[in-house]
């Protein structure tokens, strides 16, 4: 009977210690800027240590630069291993680039309550692409432990004055991944090209008015899937869509121009 009641006080003792975790999200911030914010599952008053995370792009040319701490004193560094790196590693099947974040240990006393977010760092992508998606790399990923743990994203904190242990608990729902085709909510107008599209929000139809000709308009859904292509538009019946918010692309012979746009 002791050793039932021993081995029942190491389950709760257990069950106890990963209740209290830190979740991480993406924010886009606002044009090609970013953010990854920490979500706690419970209210405290802690001393963060070091924390860390990789995070894959499409193989290409995107750079994760502008890498700046949203922590007090602390710095954070970003390293590229590229797809033809990791292929030659044995890692990945050569279509995605990834960035390695680490914040070196050091200390940040941090108050927060459960579903907070917590800002760690912010990043631009530049020559970011117009489709793929930009994700964490999950700890069990086939690139994440091939590498022998030098990707895995961890968050290493003492919560109760005791000692320092890992407390990541995976990655937020619905924070996880940034699909590029889909981003819009802050109008971007690359190269300064005014265009206007009105009204908006609309019940029907929407206008569409530039000083450069829009070879393309391009509908896309919340959920990155494309509902409508129109050449040289000026005009686009929303009619038969369902209410909600759409990302339209505009394409003219110099840029994209990307709007937010609300069916009613």
């Amino acid at each position: 009977m002791k050793t039932f009641y021993s081995i029942l006080l190491l389950v709760l003792v257990s069950v106890s210690a990963h209740s209290q975790a830190y979740t991480y999200g993406i924010v886009h911030t606002d044009n090609y800027n970013f953010k990854v914010v920490a979500i706690p599952d419970f209210d405290a008053s802690t001393d963060a240590s070091d924390m860390g995370f990789t995070l894959s792009l499409p193989a290409g040319s995107s750079v994760i630069n502008n890498v700046s701490s949203l922590l007090a004193a602390r710095t954070w560094s970003a390293q590229e291993y590229d797809a033809a790196f990791l292929t030659s590693q044995g890692l990945g099947d050569g279509s995605r680039d990834v960035f390695q974040f680490n914040n070196p240990p050091g200390q940040s006393l941090i108050a927060h309550t459960s579903g907070e977010q917590i800002d760690l760092v912010s990043f631009s992508v530049s020559n970011m692409p117009t489709s793929g998606e930009m994700a964490f790399l999950d700890n069990t990923d086939p690139v994440a432990s091939g590498a022998g743990g030098v990707l895995d994203s961890f968050y290493n904190s003492n919560i109760d004055n005791t000692s320092t242990q890992d407390y990541f608990g995976g990655y937020e729902s619905g924070m996880s991944v940034i699909r590029f085709n889909t981003l819009g909510v802050n109008e971007v107008e690359t190269l300064q090209i005014a265009v206007s599209v009105y009204p908006n929000p609309t019940k029907d139809s929407i206008s569409i008015q530039s000083k450069k000709t829009i070879r393309f308009a391009k509908l896309f859904d919340v959920t990155g899937k494309q509902v409508m292509l129109v050449e040289q538009p000026l005009k686009l019946s929303l009619g038969s869509l369902p209410s909600g918010v759409y990302i339209l692309k505009l394409e003219t012979e110099f840029a994209t121009v990307v709007k937010r746009i609300v069916k009613q």
